[in-house]
Formats: C-alpha cells, structure tokens, sequence
C-alpha cells in the first residue's frame, strides 16, 4: 500500500476515470479510492461492505495512471488491495476459477470454443435462458456480443512456427485463441508479408491479467514462468501480441516476482521483447492507396492507450492499409469491459458501453478495437443497433491487403 500519501488531491484524474464520470462521487474517483484505501488499512471499522462495494468498482482502467502528476499507481493499488481483501469471499473469486478451467490449457480453451459455439444455436440459446439464474447478470450480453464462430477450431491448432532463427514468438493468447482465431490468423498472415519468421508454442499459456487483476496472482505467476521458458528457449527477438490486455499483462511480468527471485531478470528479459502486432506492422507493410469509402473509427483500449502508450501506431496501421478514419469523440474512455466487470458489475458496465457508443461518429461502418473484451463488450451494444460493427485492426488490415491482391485468400470477409 505504499504511494498512498503521494497524492495532492490536485483532481486531474477525475475528468480521467470512468466510474468517477458516471456517478460523479469522490469515492468513486482515483483519489477518493486512495483516501478509502489508507483508511482500510489503519481503520478497522473503515473494512465495511459499503468502502468494499466503492473499491472494487474500480475498472482498473488505468486512465488516473496516466495523468497522476504523482505516478501514483492507483490500479495496481487495487490489485494488491483485492488479493488481500478476504479474497475467498469476493464475487469474482469462483468466477475465475471457473474461468481458469478453460483458459488454463489448450485442451480447456478449445472446450471454451465449443461451448461458445453452442450458445449460438437454438439449442444452446434455450439452455442459457433456462439456466439464467445462475448465469452472471451480464452474461447474455457477453453472448450477443460474440463473433459468428465457425467449425474451425482454436488458432495455435493450424498456426506453425518458421522453423529456426524465428524473430517473433507469437502470443495467440487465450480469448483470441478461442474467439477470435481468425484474427490471430490474420495476424501471423500479416506478420510473414512483413517480413518475420514466427515461433508459435503449441504449450503457452494465458497471460493471467484476469486473474491478476481480479485479485488472484497465484495462476498469473505460474502461467508467465512458462511463457518465460517457451520464449527464451525460442530465441526469438519479440514477443508478439495482438491483445491489448495481454500485451499490458506480459509487459508487467516482472512485478510478479520478488527482485530477488531468479525469475525476475528473466521476467525483466521477457517484458522488453513484448510489441503489439499493430506496432509492428504499423511501419513494415507496403502502404496501400485509399481504396475503401467505408468510415472508420478507432475505439483506444484502455491497457493500450494509458497502460503502453500505444494509440498512434494503430491509426498508422489502418491509414497504411488505405483507410480514412473518423475520430472518436473520448476514444480513450473505457468501454465498461475490463475483463470480467461487464460480468461482476454489469449496471456500470452498460452505462459506460451506452455512453461509448454515442460517441461513434455518424456512419461509421466499422469501430476498430485491438482488444478481445472491448470488441465482445461493444458488440453486444452495437448488434442491438444493427449497422456499425466492432472489428480488430488486425482483421481491417488483413483485409484491405487481402482485397490488394496481397497475401494468401481467408476465411472472414468483411
């Protein structure tokens, strides 16, 4: 809980926080949470369910980070704050364990895929409704938010390495993997035309930033000590991902270990490797002439925008593949996913969604978002309206050189 006294008050991260914008309480904001969180600590009449309730609405956006004169680490605060707040008792506790079985292995994801498959048919659609007592209140949401998914199975099952003196260990992540394989697809496809040798381990594991950020680093821990060893034993130059929240997490492994663990340099090692696919790209493809009237907008992913810097270098990527875009009126403004809070806190979670998709620009056909949770969360939004669709860069990208003439023909058409 250190950093706590940091904080002047000066109220620049108000204008900055999502929770803050749709309640206007101050103990909803960045700073009111530092106040709450000093006293959780010294007060023990201060740990009531009320302060709990506050504390744990925090999207762990990182959008205060970002603008905190201080470099108060406010999000990673609430980290720390929910592995140790009783943290069997916590709603989301049996949610990601539940979640761990599936994205745990390989094995689990591609039994994930399948049933997210399943919701999609009229039986599974029956089931979903005669079960949705159990189900987590934002469930059917996430579900209208899912891409058409084929018979095609997880992505690492038909993507293979070039071999040896590969320069980028792909990460195909775990939600990518089952949702959103052809993305993954898209990307290693992308990634050859530009030049790079990939390395794809058929045995890396999930990144562990929901578990890490629901207050469960256990699984994140062992999960990065074998992308740890896959990476370093694949000798590649980069760690690749196409995730924003995966790309946060990887670049954050060191903080999982103690400084004086060997792990730690190792970790170290495996954070300065990791690019996102956009940035890669983003300067390596031959730029194509205009070619789509089409509008797009950009959606920035808060563990793109505030948690890497990254924002520029997708817009570069689209306008490279011939795109004209239409700016978002708050890009940078959480959509409301964060992980699994579109589950765990489903009422903020919509009112945020809603406020984002006012601001998509009138007649854009496409909303770009290089992140798995944004592109389900607004989806489930946009597929109510009809019209726009939320769609990965990667696949805009893919795309546009596809229809070039440029690469090998797919399977997603847009």
């Amino acid at each position: 809980m250190a950093n706590l006294e940091d904080c002047v008050h000066c109220g620049l991260c108000l204008s900055a926080c999502p929770t803050y914008q749709v309640t206007g309480l101050e103990v909803e904001s960045p700073r009111g949470r530092l106040v709450l969180l000093s006293q959780w600590r010294e007060q023990a009449a201060a740990r009531d369910s009320e302060t709990r309730g506050w504390l744990d609405d925090c999207l762990d956006c990182r959008a205060c980070e970002a603008v905190c004169p201080a470099h108060i680490p406010t999000g990673h605060l609430v980290e720390a704050w929910r592995s140790q707040d009783a943290p069997e008792a916590r709603p989301a506790r049996a949610l990601i364990r539940l979640l761990g079985l599936f994205l745990g292995s390989p094995r689990g994801l591609s039994w994930f895929r399948r049933l997210a498959r399943m919701s999609q048919t009229r039986w599974g659609d029956w089931l979903i409704r005669r079960m949705a007592r159990w189900l987590p209140p934002g469930a059917p949401a996430v579900k209208a938010g899912l891409p058409t998914l084929s018979a095609a199975g997880v992505s690492r099952r038909d993507l293979s390495g070039d071999g040896t003196s590969a320069e980028i260990f792909f990460f195909v992540g775990c939600v990518m993997d089952a949702l959103y394989a052809d993305t993954n697809r898209h990307a290693a496809e992308l990634l050859r035309m530009a030049g790079y040798r990939l390395s794809i381990p058929q045995d890396q594991r999930c990144c562990g930033a929901v578990h890490r950020h629901s207050g469960s680093p256990e699984a994140a821990r062992h999960w990065a000590k074998t992308n740890i060893l896959l990476f370093e034993h694949s000798e590649a130059r980069y760690v690749a991902v196409d995730a924003a929240g995966c790309g946060a997490a990887l670049k954050e492994y060191a903080s999982l270990f103690p400084p004086d663990s060997p792990w730690y340099a190792r970790a170290q090692r495996f954070e300065d490797a990791v690019r996102d696919v956009v940035e890669l790209l983003a300067e390596s493809l031959p730029p194509l002439a205009p070619q789509s009237d089409r509008a797009i907008t950009v959606h920035d992913p808060c563990h793109h925008v505030h948690a890497q810097g990254i924002a520029q270098e997708t817009r570069a990527l689209l306008h490279r593949a011939g795109y004209t875009l239409a700016e978002m009126r708050e890009s940078t403004l959480c959509c409301g996913s964060a992980g699994i809070y579109n589950l765990t806190h489903p009422e903020k979670s919509q009112a945020l969604l809603q406020r984002k998709l006012a601001e998509i620009p009138d007649g854009a056909a496409f909303v770009a978002a290089a992140n798995p949770g944004c592109l389900l969360h607004m989806q489930s939004g946009l597929s109510a309206q009809g019209g726009t669709q939320a769609v990965h860069p990667i696949d805009l990208a893919w795309q546009a050189y596809h229809d070039a003439g440029l690469g090998t023909p797919g399977s997603v058409t847009l």
